[in-house]
């Protein structure tokens, strides 16, 4: 969580598809880099807030891991291994037409921050009846 620097963001995430700042005076960023997207949330202070990596289906670009090496075609299981079992997880069910899916939600007090994986039981563009990690975000906690 450090200073914007949005040239260096589209270098990382491609091209910068949407800039706007919400009705709190935040602003937000949207990249665009085919099978990814990125969101982020900029505070007052030009400090990023919050990051989301998304995937619109499961694809194989391992480009974006966290660092305990969670990726695009990392399931569950995975996430348990390498982040445990201190969790939260909500689910859902439907949302906006993408499918049913879960949220589960990792805090660390002492970095101050929130990772969150979010898994879709299924991709809602085909067939298929597999869950596929379709978020991560990561988060700095508020004081």
């Amino acid at each position: 969580m450090e200073q914007v620097d949005i040239q260096a963001l589209e270098e990382k995430f491609g091209k910068l598809t949407n800039d706007n700042i919400n009705k709190n005076g935040l602003r937000g960023l949207e990249f665009d880099n085919y099978p990814y997207y990125a969101y982020f949330q900029i505070d007052k202070d030009n400090e990023v807030a919050w990051i989301s990596v998304g995937y619109p289906n499961k694809s194989d670009d391992t480009k974006f891991v966290t660092s305990r090496g969670i990726g695009s075609e990392s399931k569950f299981s995975d996430v348990l291994k390498a982040y445990g079992d201190n969790y939260a997880k909500k689910t859902y069910s439907d949302f906006m037409g993408s499918g049913d899916g879960y949220d589960v939600t990792y805090i660390d007090k002492e970095q101050k921050t929130s990772i969150e994986f979010e898994f879709n039981e299924s991709d809602p563009y085909s067939n298929k009846k597999e869950e596929f990690l379709h978020y991560i975000t990561l988060k700095k906690l508020i004081n």
